[in-house]
């Protein structure tokens, strides 16, 4: 099932972006089967992706960030296309459940902050750009927003929220909001402080549309949609991909796992799904 994404404008100077991710952590959940603090953090991160996906204009650019920020859940992927189609990974699924003192989940400290949130984006130019700024929270929203402040240069409000019941996500959403540089100072100030008052996301997505939410917090500056799009748990892996990666190995190395394992097995970290050559398979993929 796919999610829905909305995007308005404000006084032709604020771009307000949100989304109702439910279905995508609820997905990201299953494949991976993620402990609670690990779907709230991938749940995030996939939030963003698929609102940083929807800035595209192509269907075929492509966006991978990695967090590392070297606590105990290991290094996030997350990835997201033109085509509203997003996907991730993390190192350590089942990383232990950490609470803080209010008996919360806590993020920062499976994330870590001793480390780094890098951005690649692939836009049909002839090198992909790349941008990369330090972890300041681990938390995921405030990492964001740092790193379009320090490596894109650009203003922005992020905020992001997985709450969870015991098996599943049962609300998500995130926010994005983009400040244009003709944007007036009193207009800014106003959006800020409506900022500042969107805690606890997961709450406000709870029952609520996109739309809805972005009406709820900035209805007083009568923001025009601008899009509706649709955005789901997809991985772009397939046969294709796997017989390059296979052929890649060469063949020397492709017949020796062949020798000792009997047959070559390809698990594919973002949706699970397994490929098996066997050596009839192998042998006609290296004298294609």
């Amino acid at each position: 099932m796919s999610c829905q994404l909305v995007k308005a404008i404000i006084e032709n100077s604020i771009v307000v972006s949100a989304i109702e991710s439910k279905q995508i952590v609820n997905k990201a959940i299953r494949v991976h089967n993620l402990s609670p603090v690990a779907a709230v953090a991938m749940g995030r991160a996939l939030t963003m992706a698929a609102l940083m996906g929807k800035e595209f204009k192509n269907a075929q650019d492509y966006l991978t960030v990695t967090i590392d920020g070297g606590g105990p859940l290991g290094k996030i992927t997350v990835c997201a296309d033109g085509k509203g189609h997003v996907k991730g990974d993390v190192i350590n699924p089942q990383c232990e459940t950490l609470l803080k003192q209010d008996g919360t989940l806590d993020i920062g400290a499976a994330v870590g902050k001793n480390g780094s949130i890098t951005v690649i984006k692939d836009i049909g130019l002839k090198q992909p750009y790349v941008g990369m700024s330090k972890l300041v929270s681990g938390e995921i929203a405030s990492d964001f927003a740092y790193y379009f402040a320090k490596s894109e240069q650009q203003p922005c409000g992020v905020t992001l929220g997985v709450g969870l019941n015991k098996k599943s996500c049962k609300s998500a959403g995130g926010v994005f909001v983009q400040v244009m540089p003709n944007c007036r100072e009193d207009i800014l100030f106003r959006v800020e402080t409506v900022m500042y008052a969107m805690d606890e996301m997961s709450y406000q997505f709870d029952g609520s549309t996109a739309e809805e939410v972005i009406m709820r917090f900035f209805g007083e500056f009568n923001p025009v949609i601008t899009e509706r799009s649709e955005v789901t748990y997809k991985c772009d892996c397939g046969k294709r991909k796997i017989n390059r990666l296979i052929k890649g190995l060469g063949k020397a190395e492709a017949e020796q796992i062949l020798a000792e394992q009997g047959q070559i097995e390809v698990c594919c970290h973002f949706c699970g799904k397994k490929y098996v050559y066997d050596k009839q398979a192998t042998e006609k993929l290296f004298t294609k």
